[in-house]
């Protein structure tokens, strides 16, 4: 059996096809099994050059100089996709090997089919494309619900969610908090001289002073009716000194308020707030239905805080009791006539706290 024969016989066996090159790269030779899976008939490839069958092979370092002892590397091309003519797409490796002993060629092209493999490869990459795809999506989503969450709810709370320190369930749980309500005085009788159109900016504006201050000092934002505002002072993260937090916040909220009016023209100065808190036990948590919660405080605590602030007038704060008693001495506290309020049968004691208000040096 000669060299060719047994190189023949042997890539055969394995399933290889195979073509022979001159020293231009011209095809000499080549095998039935290499004219199939390359789309031509027996005998027509031959003369042509390996590039324009082989199209992979265009750049490589190809050579056939086998001066020395350390032959030209061979070519080695992975995981090459061709459709049969029979529709069917099949992947190969390619090798050309120069300088084979025994044969009367200038290089040897072997193909191997793997297409199973690179099926497996290119499901692999589809694969990982997919979940590069999918990570993104949700990148994107939780990005999107980290906005919502944060604009919807207070962000403490939706940081809360988000970390798992706040179960998304119905249901609360016993704290003693400071509540807080800021109202708009005259709001109705205010909007009948404003363009309907312009009423939600002015007020925006208004509230956004309201909600930085309430922020500043830690108070969970839970809800905006109108023209009022709600917050919760150690609703869920505990803050022992939340009764002077609440009134620093108030304090805050009226002189910012009053700063934010001079600048405008007195034609503009829109809305004035008062500001009323009272302090005791409440249950705090998810109060709702079962497809839509709102984070709340729910008692006679917050009653009373907004009995209190109902009656409170323009720039000026008002606290419970409760709220005096666990202040430290640093606030002045002015105490009113004891005040009935609807919906509680005795007068409550409540005290002014001065709040120093002055333009914007």
């Amino acid at each position: 059996m000669t060299d060719l024969e047994f190189w023949q016989s042997m890539l055969r066996e394995m399933h290889i096809a195979y073509a022979m090159l001159d020293a231009e790269q011209h095809i000499l030779a080549h095998d039935a099994l290499f004219a199939a899976w390359f789309g031509a008939e027996q005998g027509s490839l031959l003369g042509q050059h390996v590039f324009d069958v082989l199209p992979e092979f265009y750049g490589q370092d190809i050579r056939a100089d086998c001066a020395g002892n350390t032959p030209p590397p061979a070519v080695r091309v992975e995981n090459v996709n061709r459709l049969l003519p029979t529709g069917e797409a099949r992947y190969f490796n390619l090798i050309l090997l120069p300088c084979i002993q025994g044969l009367d060629a200038a290089f040897l092209v072997l193909v191997a089919d793997v297409t199973e493999q690179g099926r497996y490869i290119q499901e692999l990459m589809q694969g990982r494309n997919e979940l590069r795809l999918l990570r993104q999506e949700m990148a994107r989503l939780n990005a999107q619900l980290d906005f919502l969450l944060r604009h919807y709810v207070s962000p403490d709370v939706a940081e809360a969610l988000i970390k798992g320190r706040l179960r998304p369930e119905l249901g609360g749980e016993l704290r003693d908090v400071s509540i807080l309500f800021a109202d708009a005085r005259d709001f109705t009788a205010i909007v009948e001289s404003i363009p309907a159109e312009c009423v939600m900016p002015i007020l925006n504006d208004y509230l956004s002073v309201i909600v930085d201050a309430i922020d500043y000092y830690g108070g969970t934002i839970n809800q905006f009716q109108g023209d009022n505002v709600m917050a919760i002072f150690n609703a869920h993260n505990d803050q022992p000194d939340h009764a002077a937090r609440a009134v620093r916040a108030a304090i805050s909220i009226q002189q910012h308020l009053f700063a934010y009016q001079t600048q405008r023209p007195e034609a503009e100065r829109w809305f004035h707030f008062g500001v009323g808190i009272a302090t005791g036990p409440a249950i705090v948590g998810n109060s709702g239905a079962h497809w839509r919660y709102t984070y709340t405080a729910i008692g006679n605590t917050t009653n009373l805080a907004a009995r209190i602030t109902a009656a409170v007038p323009a720039y000026e704060v008002w606290i419970s009791q409760n709220t005096l008693d666990q202040l430290d001495g640093t606030f002045f506290v002015t105490p009113l006539s004891p005040t009935y309020f609807k919906g509680i049968d005795k007068p409550v004691t409540v005290f002014r706290v001065e709040v120093p208000l002055s333009p914007p040096g």
